[in-house]
């Protein structure tokens, strides 16, 4: 069981995956954990679908009581920290918090899977709790037809072509698992994770290896110097390419154009002394090497020399 917060009142159902709660007299979004359910409007690279705006009406008919109020519901992290350490670490790219959802002990998010409102969303890695009763519950939904699985249900509307995606969020699975079970015992950083660490490492400008994903790859230019913001909103890592085009760091770009970005591998190791620049950390990438696939094991943690790297090739 992961740490559990009680008694939240809902404040807004947004859509299928997505509610407001009143947490600490402040309105949070929670966004569920392991789900995704389709949309209710064109969204970037998703599109407005019958499913979607079904499974949104659900949502706000589960989360309404028979007075037609918004009901309260226990929030369950992925992991057993405590609470006031789980409502710092476990958001995402637009600082909402990630959870499972609990209304009268019914998972919420297991029965959107269940139900075929949203597939086992694993594109940041498996869930730690839950792993073993979503996949059963996908199945169960696709052997049934049901909801997203059936054909008929977006038959006049947009649709998600998941034959595309589940590989690829597999792949992504798999690496975060990598890194899960072989980073985080050897000291890698996560930058959602860890950024007191990675903070406290930058003012002491030390050499670290921080696991990211670079799936959004280049994020702006100056001058002929590469810029990739990667992280959260508020968990925000900069890596810096100087002499970025057609330079003789371009191949730096190229790598990660072609190999992380879009449906590529997106999650890397990078490795690299790390500082402070405009209170935000930063690390200057300028040979290939700081970039890998694989989970470094080193022997030095040097705050100006960079150390010996071992790879453990035997890895996904």
């Amino acid at each position: 069981m992961g740490t559990r917060i009680k008694n939240l009142q809902v404040t807004r159902v947004v859509d299928g995956d997505t509610i407001k709660v009143l947490l600490n007299d402040k309105r949070e979004f929670l966004r569920l954990d392991c789900v995704d359910t389709e949309e209710i409007l064109n969204h970037d690279s998703k599109p407005r679908t019958n499913a979607g705006i079904a499974a949104a009406e659900m949502a706000q008919q589960y989360f309404t009581n028979e007075h037609g109020f918004l009901t309260q519901v226990d929030i369950e992290f992925d992991g057993n920290e405590p609470a006031e350490v789980c409502l710092e670490k476990y958001r995402d790219h637009h600082g909402r918090l990630i959870c499972y959802v609990h209304k009268y002990g019914e998972n919420f998010n297991l029965k959107l899977i269940k139900e075929g409102w949203s597939p086992y969303y694993i594109k940041y890695g498996y869930s730690r709790l839950y792993h073993q009763e979503m996949m059963e519950a996908e199945a169960e939904a696709q052997a049934y037809n049901r909801m997203i699985w059936n054909p008929q249900t977006n038959e006049h509307s947009g649709f998600r072509n998941y034959t595309i995606l589940m590989p690829w969020w597999s792949l992504r699975a798999s690496i975060v698992d990598d890194f899960r079970r072989y980073g985080q015992p050897n000291g890698v950083l996560s930058v959602r994770l860890d950024y007191p660490k990675i903070l406290l490492a930058a003012m002491k400008q030390q050499w670290v290896t921080i696991f990211c994903d670079l799936q959004e790859g280049i994020t702006k230019w100056i001058g002929n110097s590469a810029i990739i913001h990667t992280g959260t909103k508020d968990h925000n890592l900069k890596l810096w390419i100087p002499e970025a085009t057609d330079g003789k760091y371009a191949p730096l770009v190229y790598l990660i154009n072609k190999r992380y970005t879009g449906l590529g591998r997106g999650y890397i190791y990078v490795s690299g002394q790390v500082t402070m620049y405009r209170d935000k950390p930063e690390i200057t990438l300028t040979s290939l090497q700081q970039l890998s696939d694989f989970c470094p094991i080193f022997q030095t943690a040097s705050s100006t020399n960079s150390p010996t790297f071992i790879y453990n090739k035997t890895q996904t």
